[in-house]
C-alpha cells in the first residue's frame, strides 16, 4: 500500500466518523471515498450523472434493484467439473 492510500483511506475513515449519515466523504484532494462508517440505504456516487438520471426517471428503489450485488447459486457436488 502507498502512503498515499493510508492518507486518503484515514482521511475517509475520520471524516466518516464526524457525519456517519453521508454515504460519500469529499476529500480536500476533491475525490469522492465512500464512507466506511455509513450505516444507511446505498446510494449513487455524487458525480455519476447517469445513475442520477436514472433516479429521476425510475426512483431510487429501482436504481437499488439495479445495482444490487447478485447472487449466484452454488453448483451442487456433480456439477463441479472436475
Amino acid at each position: 500500500m502507498s502512503f498515499e492510500f493510508l492518507a486518503n483511506h484515514d482521511y475517509a475513515l475520520e471524516a466518516g466518523r464526524v457525519r456517519t449519515d453521508c454515504a460519500w466523504v469529499l476529500s480536500d484532494r476533491d475525490v469522492w471515498y465512500p464512507n466506511p462508517l455509513y450505516v444507511g440505504l446505498r446510494v449513487p456516487h455524487p458525480e455519476d450523472d447517469s445513475a442520477h438520471d436514472y433516479v429521476s426517471e425510475h426512483g431510487i428503489d429501482a436504481w437499488r434493484d439495479l445495482t444490487a450485488p447478485k447472487t449466484v447459486t452454488p453448483l451442487e457436488e456433480w456439477e463441479i467439473p472436475y
